[in-house]
Parts: structure tokens; C-alpha cells; sequence
């Protein structure tokens, strides 16, 4: 019944982690179509609000670079003309001629040091000039160019001019601080459901904040391509919730998924396990039937076959009859045992309370009577016994009926698996707050990897199971549980071919 409760509990338990992963499983697939959505809806913004800004840059600049005229460079109301009404933002502005030479008094700067203005200068006929690809540029067509050296950005935009029968070029070198902190800002301000963040080539945030806690879910990128080459603009959807909400959320869902996955593995692990068990108790329960069945007709068949011999009066003289009558009352005694055994072990699988404790026992006397009963079985087994007994031990509560059993069934064990021993040794001995009953025997041992499995029930040795021993294999597992009701346990010591002690333990009174 209890197995069949455990069983019908790991059933339902798998039953419902399973309903939790499957719930989850809903409730994930409708999130994730969510951000599939949301993310498609981001990635087309990012494209639109990148295509927008990067279209504006070079209107602004070819709308600039068509309106430079040669003569009127040096006015600076020309110059503040071009800003008005181009709109664009640049640091500098350089023509050159058709022999790609600077033109004297044409080019401009916001640089108003004017060794800082010429030194800049130098660097970009050095450093920038070599890089535009200006013979390769068409007429009124805009071309750019972007560097990043130490760390700083450089935007150029430049085209090939006609004017007059003359063929020039102009370059701009467009302003990074309006562009980063003027048109960024606008173009991608932060709204109610999204992040926006620029990254220059190397992943150096340029514009916006750092993402951190605010985001939610992963970001999507897009490239710039006719002006920042390298840049990228990301949106990350905004985080509308608490975030140790979230976190919650986040926490319960791993516990969830986590103790689902446990409880089913562990829940299918034990299943087996049960499943297996069961298999190998059927066998056990099979061959406990056969043994004691053989048990039980052994001392029956003695029992009836003396007793017809006295009925009959075929008896030679008294002393034969009186030997009858002891085997007939020794059979009887086995068999009484080896039924208290039995229904000892039935109550005890049922869950039944079979032991009546006593306050202060005298386990010496429980002892040496136990080993007085079992006289003749060892006699019978051509074995001698010897018993060590202190003259005091304290007080023990215990059942006595039930650990004059054991003791016996300890001995009838070694009596069974060990005569080849010819002997076996009981003592009783105080331990600090325990009394030890050992029995030991000089038989051939047991391996150490059985020694745990032994108090199994219907388990017997591999050993045992090859050599004609009958055996119910309850004994020691009732002797167990005779101990652990006490408060104590039964251990053993054994090496092959070197005898087993069997030592069960209880705490004393005091």
C-alpha cells in the first residue's frame, strides 16, 4: 500500500511539472512571437531613422559644396550665408585646384589660431589629401571619407566642381560636435518604448546612454553606410517594468523550468527505479515462497515421521523413544521460529507496531537465555557456542521477545552460512552510552560489496545462493528492524575467509 502511494505521488508529480513546462512552454512561444514582432519593428525604425540622418548629411553638404563660389570665400557674410541657408555644419572648408593644389585665400577654417589653423592644414594635405579620391570624383557628385585617428573622429565630404571654365574641388570637413551633439539627439531621442545608443567602429558609445538596466531584450544594429562608415545606430526596447520584477520574474521561471526538469527526471529516474525494485522483489518474493515452503516442510516432515513412529510404538526401548520425543519438540521449536519470523516480517511490511517495550530490562539474562535456546540447533550443526557475560550492565528499554529473536536469528544465521567454522562467539559489552551484543562466527565471510545489501529483505549472498542452504532471507532484515525500533542499529564485520561479526547496539536507560 505504501509503495502504491509513493508510485501514485511521483506520478502525479511528473503529471504536473510536466503541466508547468508546458505552460511555460505557451507562455514562452507567445513572448517570444512578441519580440520577434517588436524586433522586426525595431530594425525597420533603426533603418528608417539612420536613412533619414545619413540623407540629410549629404543634402546639407551638396547643397553646400554647389553654392561655393571662388570669389566670395574671403566674405565672411558669404560664409554665414551658407550656413543659414544650407543648413550645414562644418570645421572647415578647402578648394583646390585641378592640380589638386590648395587655392591661396579659398579655403576656411573654424580654427581661429592661426598657428593651429596652419598646422591643421599641413595635416591634411599630408595626411587626408592622399585619401580622397578626387581625380576618380564626378562633376557636382558628393563623395566622403571618414577617419578615426587617436581615438577622434574626421568626417570629409567632397566634389568636383565646374564653374567659369575652370575645374576645382571642394572638401568639407564636416562638424563631428554638431553632428554627436545636435542632430544625434535629435533624430534619435529616447522615447516611451525605446533606447537608442550610437557606437562608433570600435564600440565606443558616441551618442546616448548606456543601456545597463534600462533595456530590455537583446538590441538591434544598423549600419551607417554614406557617411560614419564603421558606426551604427542600436535600439534595445525600453523597460516599461520594476526591474526586481523582473528579476522576480526572471528568478521564478528558473526555479520553475529547473525544479519541473528535476521532477520529471528525478520522478522518471524513480519510476525506474520502482519499477526495477518491484521486478526484483517479484523474484525475491518467489524464491522466499520456495524456501520457506522447503523450511516449512523440513521440521513438518521430521515431526510427522517420528511422531508416527511413536504413535506405532516402533521404538526399541525408552531411551530411543525419548530421543524421538527431543527431535520432535527441537523441529517444533524451529518451526515456531521460523513462523514468528514470518508473520513477525508480515506485520512489519504492513506497517504494523508488533513490539511491547519494557522499562530496565536485564539484557544479560535476555541473552543468555536466547543463546540457551539455540543449544540444540548448534549442537545439531556440530558446533560449539561460548558466551561472554558481564555481571552488570545498565538498564536497556526493549521489547524482550523481539531481541531474544534477533539474538537467535543471529545465530541460527551463523549456525546456517558459517558451520564450516565450527564455532561462533557471543559477548555482550557496554559502550560509553550503548550495550554491543556481537556474534561472531569463523566462517567464510562476506565479500565487502554484499555487506551492505545482506539486510535487504529476501536478499542472500551470491555465495550462499550457489551452495544447497535453505533460507527464508528475512532474518537479518528482521533483525534490523528489531534494532533501529530500539533506537539502535546491527552493523557487521566481515572479511572473506575470516568469519563475520554481527553486532547490534542500543542505547542504555541512563
Amino acid at each position: 500500500m505504501r509503495r502504491l502511494l509513493v508510485v501514485n505521488a511521483l506520478i502525479f508529480a511528473v503529471l504536473a511539472a510536466a503541466a508547468a513546462l508546458a505552460y511555460y512552454g505557451y507562455s514562452a512561444t507567445s513572448e517570444q512571437t512578441s519580440h520577434e514582432r517588436e524586433r522586426a519593428l525595431m530594425q525597420d525604425l533603426a533603418e528608417e531613422k539612420v536613412a533619414n540622418l545619413e540623407y540629410l548629411i549629404r543634402a546639407q553638404d551638396t547643397e553646400l559644396m554647389k553654392r561655393i563660389e571662388l570669389d566670395k570665400l574671403h566674405d565672411s557674410a558669404f560664409i554665414q550665408q551658407l550656413r543659414d541657408t544650407t543648413g550645414a555644419a562644418f570645421s572647415s572648408i578647402y578648394v583646390l585646384d585641378d592640380k589638386l593644389e590648395l587655392v591661396p585665400s579659398a579655403n576656411i577654417t573654424t580654427r581661429r589660431d592661426e598657428a593651429e589653423a596652419n598646422a591643421y592644414r599641413d595635416w591634411f594635405v599630408s595626411h587626408v589629401l592622399p585619401q580622397l579620391a578626387l581625380q576618380q570624383a564626378k562633376a557636382d557628385e558628393r563623395g566622403h571619407l571618414y577617419l578615426n585617428v587617436e581615438g577622434r573622429p574626421y568626417l570629409f565630404s567632397y566634389m568636383k566642381r565646374k564653374s567659369d571654365g575652370r575645374t576645382f574641388y571642394v572638401v568639407i570637413e564636416d562638424d563631428m560636435t554638431h553632428l554627436t551633439i545636435q542632430l544625434f539627439p535629435q533624430f534619435f531621442a529616447v522615447s516611451d518604448k525605446r533606447l537608442y545608443q550610437v557606437v562608433d567602429e570600435h564600440g565606443v558609445v558616441r551618442s546616448g546612454d548606456p543601456f545597463s538596466n534600462l533595456a530590455e531584450g537583446p538590441s538591434v544594429e544598423r549600419k551607417f553606410v554614406d557617411s560614419l562608415d564603421g558606426w551604427a545606430l542600436r535600439v534595445v526596447q525600453k523597460n516599461l517594468g520594476d526591474e526586481s520584477a523582473l528579476e522576480r520574474k526572471r528568478l521564478v521561471n528558473s526555479l520553475l523550468i529547473g525544479g519541473a526538469v528535476v521532477v520529471i527526471l528525478g520522478g522518471l529516474a524513480l519510476l525506474g527505479f520502482a519499477i526495477r525494485r518491484e521486478r526484483r522483489l517479484n523474484d525475491l518474493k518467489s524464491e522466499f515462497i520456495s524456501n520457506v515452503s522447503h523450511e516449512l516442510k523440513t521440521p513438518l516432515s521430521i515431526i510427522s515421521m517420528f511422531g508416527e513412529m511413536l504413535a506405532l510404538g516402533r521404538t526399541k526401548s525408552p531411551e530411543q523413544a525419548h530421543e524421538y520425543a527431543e527431535i520432535i519438540w527441537r523441529e517444533s521449536v524451529r518451526l515456531g521460529r521460523l513462523i514468528d519470523n514470518v508473520l513477525d516480517f508480515a506485520k512489519i511490511e504492513r506497517g504494523m507496531d508488533v513490539y511491547e517495550f519494557e522499562g530496565e530490562v536485564d539484557i544479560i539474562e535476555i541473552v543468555g537465555r536466547s543463546v540457551e535456546l539455540s543449544q540444540r540447533r548448534v549442537a545439531a550443526a556440530e558446533m560449539t557456542v561460548s558466551v561472554e557475560l558481564p555481571q552488570e550492565m545498565p538498564p536497556v528499554r526493549l521489547d524482550a521477545n523481539a531481541f531474544t529473536l534477533a539474538v537467535m536469528n543471529l545465530i541460527d544465521n551463523a549456525v546456517k552460512y558459517a558451520a564450516d567454522g565450527k564455532k561462533i562467539e557471543v559477548s555482550l559489552r557496554q559502550d560509553a552510552d550503548r550495550v554491543v551484543l556481537a556474534v561472531r562466527d569463523f566462517g567464510a565471510g562476506i565479500d565487502p560489496d554484499e555487506q551492505e545489501r545482506i539486510f535487504e529483505r529476501f536478499y542472500r549472498a551470491k555465495s550462499i545462493r550457489l551452495k544447497p542452504i535453505r533460507g527464508s532471507g528475512i532474518g537479518l532484515s528482521l533483525v534490523q528492524h528489531i534494532a533501529r525500533a530500539h533506537g539502535g542499529d546491527v552493523t557487521v564485520a566481515s572479511a572473506p575467509n575470516q568469519g563475520s561479526t554481527f553486532s547490534i547496539w542500543l542505547p542504555t536507560s541512563k
